[in-house]
């Protein structure tokens, strides 16, 4: 198989150092290693690559607005990563995050750990651990899935409040990649509002906020309490924020928790669940699709975390890729 050719677009240091290597062990050819606040757009073309691999800090932030043109060019992959997320990545994590950037980089969707082999006597014991630790996690999920409560009745769905709906994306670990595909494919007249919950390390949702602007035209901005959702707008949602319905429309409010969406109108809302996504938000999604709304979840290809979407599907929901959720929102609310 042909290894793609990678651009790595980063800062010297221990983060590019340590993304080089996980690149050339997942399977890719680092043709060039380029710091953004030195090099330009015609440096990363005259490499040709097929995936820019962008490690992202404050100083590569401020100067990736001049690469914009080759961030949207659609014959180059861009694939984002966190310079202090990198740093801080070990063990399970750091296997799992390997394991979903080999899927990309050699163009399947394979994102489980392998079985493990009988143990010679001088096999290493982590590998062993990582498959228990991942089976764990799998039926720790099944049970969360068999615990949850039969969905409301149509009497109760019916009393929902009459008022325009919003799009609620949720995401986790691996989401931000998919998150910037999604928002990339709206128009910036969208009909209706976009709430993203996209959980990340150390509460950064102000670099959030910036990232996401530039992935497509939709307006971004990071929710505070008493903000009214607007159409055309992606609100993104720090920790301990939800929404509440009120007679202006749907507004920000504090929460305990994840946000759980329950004031979202079902017959004028979607809920899509992307890589990393809670899976307790499965029933809220359940409920949105039953009152007439979408609940549609990442398909597995290329997806680094599906545990959420798997469950959505396993309890008669649907699944896509991210090309077909736009899709699919576009077709329900065109702009």
């Amino acid at each position: 198989m042909k290894r793609k050719r990678v651009v790595l677009l980063a800062r010297a240091g221990a983060a590019r150092e340590r993304t080089q290597a996980a690149i050339v062990d997942a399977g890719g050819d680092v043709v060039a290693c380029l710091d953004p606040g030195e090099a330009d757009e015609d440096a990363v073309r005259a490499a040709d690559p097929g995936v820019l691999m962008v490690v992202l800090d404050p100083a590569v932030e401020h100067a990736l607005e001049r690469f914009d043109g080759i961030l949207g060019d659609p014959s180059i992959e861009a694939i984002f990563e966190d310079a202090d997320v990198a740093m801080r990545r070990e063990g399970w994590e750091a296997a799992r995050w390997a394991r979903h950037l080999a899927a990309k980089l050699q163009g399947h969707d394979d994102v489980l750990p392998r079985t493990a082999a009988p143990l010679a006597t001088d096999a290493p014991v982590a590998a062993a651990d990582d498959d228990a630790r991942f089976h764990d996690e799998i039926a720790a999920l099944q049970l969360r899935v068999a615990a949850m409560p039969a969905l409301p009745h149509g009497n109760e769905l019916a009393q929902a409040p009459r008022l325009q709906g919003a799009v609620a994306v949720a995401a986790g670990v691996g989401g931000p990649d998919a998150v910037r595909q999604l928002l990339g494919g709206l128009p910036g007249d969208f009909p209706r509002p976009v709430l993203l919950r996209q959980r990340i390390d150390g509460g950064q949702y102000e670099k959030l906020v910036r990232q996401m602007q530039r992935a497509g035209s939709l307006r971004v901005v990071l929710a505070q309490p008493g903000d009214t959702l607007a159409a055309g707008t992606v609100h993104v949602l720090p920790d301990g924020m939800d929404v509440h319905a009120a007679p202006a429309g749907l507004v920000v409010v504090p929460g305990e928790g994840e946000p759980r969406f329950a004031a979202l109108p079902p017959g004028d809302s979607a809920i899509l669940l992307l890589s990393g996504a809670d899976p307790m938000l499965v029933e809220r999604a359940l409920s949105v699709a039953l009152g007439g709304g979408l609940a549609l979840g990442q398909s597995a290809e290329n997806c680094f975390d599906p545990a959420a979407s798997q469950a959505l599907v396993a309890r008669g929901g649907q699944a896509d890729g991210i090309a077909g959720l736009v899709h699919r929102l576009q077709q329900r609310w065109p702009a």
